[in-house]
């Protein structure tokens, strides 16, 4: 099957490979709503557990959803609160963000030197009490600002040509 799927991508000009379509489609199912038993099973795994910790990437829609619908289970006070303390701007509003501004703060300070290899996703959930999505996000973060580099299945290093000059200014807020 790997190699018919190989040869179809090639003559339709696709750069994918068979093992990617998995995690596609195991990603849009999660997505779509349909539930992990299910999504497990056509998989061939066991259990949920390894479903979610491999195939299930985080989706920004899933999490805005789940957010409104917290939201309208709030209850919201008759009266606000006067004694309410003042919002800090200044502060990341965000746990992802909260990790990647200490891991930014100890690249461009020097703890951690170019070519140095970051914790695993896993250890910085675990350090930080967040679950691994959320420490995923952190690294995605100073990948984008070209701090650290990743490579499929290997940790992130501290890139060697990282933008030195402002990025510890940097509005992350996004």
């Amino acid at each position: 099957m790997t190699c018919q799927y190989r040869r179809m991508v090639d003559r339709l000009g696709i750069h994918t490979t068979f093992h990617k379509l998995r995690h596609y489609s195991a990603t849009e199912l999660i997505r779509a709503g349909v539930d992990i038993r299910t999504v497990a099973g056509r998989l061939g795994h066991a259990e949920g557990g390894t479903t979610l910790t491999y195939y299930a990437a985080w989706v920004r829609e899933a999490d805005q959803r789940a957010c409104r619908i917290l939201t309208r289970r709030l209850p919201m006070p008759v009266t606000a609160p006067e004694n309410l303390p003042a919002v800090d701007s200044s502060r990341p509003p965000c746990p992802y963000h909260m990790i990647a501004n200490g891991l930014r703060e100890a690249i461009l300070d020097g703890t951690l030197l170019a070519g140095s290899v970051l914790p695993t996703v896993k250890e910085i959930a675990l350090r930080h009490h967040v679950c691994p999505s959320t420490a995923h996000r952190a690294i995605t973060l100073l990948v984008r600002e070209q701090l650290v580099v990743v490579s499929r299945g290997r940790r992130a290093i501290v890139n060697d040509a990282h933008p030195k000059e402002g990025a510890a200014d940097r509005d992350i807020a996004t």
